[in-house]
């Protein structure tokens, strides 16, 4: 049996980033990042990777505010291109759902974010082909973007095992190793490990890695579709990424290259028409989809569990997952080296918050913000 310090599950982004962290900030050498299929071949490598900074609580600020920090240098920090794009980023909401939104860009202001409301006029002068009949209100970040998140993750995988890390690429874990209260390994196909850490980060696979540590992890797991588009018919992408709640869509510059359902392809089609009148002649080009490991209030569940000393979860990012990895790579590490996140308190993200009732809430009514 081969021994580890700590075991993470799961080389998606938030596993990968937690990994390295452990080795580069923590100094702990003897680290195993295991994977069933690829790097990133999860929902990491089919997000859209937008990357916006406007939340409704201030763990999540803190965390996206962070991680663009990283981005923005990310060569210096990791080592490597993530593909990061910052060419903006605009949230056009409906009057209806307009209450909160002040709230959220004061807040995002008093912590540092580079966040403001702009006028129709505004955008217009930036982005002239769009119809914003509907729009009521606009939030504007013009250093958010969007980043590469395959090459992003490969990054961090190559500094991990630069650093002496071990990837253990297409071995599936097969169960923990649970003595007491306490978990002391897992076990692959690959043949177990000895370790007092385990950090799952399993994505939509979390809530049945948890099991076996007898943690019930409530997590529902839904279809994310999306569809890239050749725009040269149009004048080109959009200048900018957009979270358009007016028509519940999200799209951005460029796309990555599985099937969808052609209804949606139909209905987000016209509504990326409605909004974009000069894309009528865009032709659709591939669609794809993805999974979200979705919590009971869309908030991730992160930290030492309750109970099962050696346990930790980095799961249930609920669509969030990529544009906070960085930072939560780094107060993973600080919660199990240090005992507790200290950069970033996220307290209120433990596993405890569903049996307590204390559910996070979110400014829009729903706690995609």
């Amino acid at each position: 049996m081969q021994t580890a310090d700590a075991v993470v599950i799961g080389a998606g982004i938030n596993g990968a980033a937690t990994a390295y962290n452990l080795i580069k900030r923590a100094g702990i050498k003897n680290v195993v990042l295991l994977e069933k299929q690829l790097i990133a071949s999860g929902g990491t490598g089919r997000s859209a990777a937008i990357i916006r900074q406007h939340y409704s609580n201030e763990e999540l600020v803190r965390m996206v505010k962070r991680s663009v920090d990283i981005f923005d240098n990310f060569d210096d920090e990791v080592g490597g291109d993530p593909g990061f794009v910052s060419c903006g980023w605009a949230f056009l909401i409906p009057e209806s759902v307009s209450n909160g939104f002040g709230t959220n860009i004061a807040m995002g202001q008093r912590l540092g974010v580079d966040v403001r409301e702009i006028s129709r006029e505004d955008l217009l002068e930036i982005e002239p082909r769009i119809d914003l009949s509907d729009v009521h209100r606009i939030a504007y970040e013009p250093r958010s973007g969007y980043a590469d998140p395959r090459a992003t993750t490969h990054a961090y995988v190559e500094r991990f095992v630069d650093l002496g890390g071990q990837l253990w690429q297409l071995t599936a874990v097969r169960g923990l190793i649970v003595e007491g209260s306490a978990v002391r390994g897992v076990k692959t196909d690959a043949g177990d490990i000895s370790t007092d850490v385990v950090v799952d980060a399993a994505g939509p696979w979390a809530d049945r890695i948890a099991r076996w540590a007898g943690v019930n992890l409530p997590l529902k797991i839904t279809r994310e579709e999306e569809i890239i588009f050749e725009t040269a018919n149009g004048g080109g992408p959009p200048r900018l990424c957009f979270s358009d709640m007016a028509k519940a869509i999200y799209y951005r510059p460029d796309g990555y290259n599985q099937e969808v359902d052609v209804s949606f392809i139909v209905e987000t089609t016209e509504r990326l028409y409605a909004r974009w009148p000069s894309f009528t002649r865009a032709l659709a080009l591939n669609s794809y989809t993805g999974l979200y490991d979705v919590t009971p209030d869309w908030h991730p569940v992160l930290g030492w569990v309750d109970g099962v000393d050696g346990f930790f979860l980095c799961a249930g990012f609920s669509g969030h997952g990529f544009k906070i990895a960085p930072a939560i790579g780094e107060v993973m590490a600080e919660e199990i080296i240090d005992g507790a996140a200290h950069s970033i308190d996220i307290e209120r993200l433990n596993l405890r918050r569903f049996a307590a009732e204390a559910l996070i809430g979110a400014a829009y009514g729903s706690n995609r913000a």
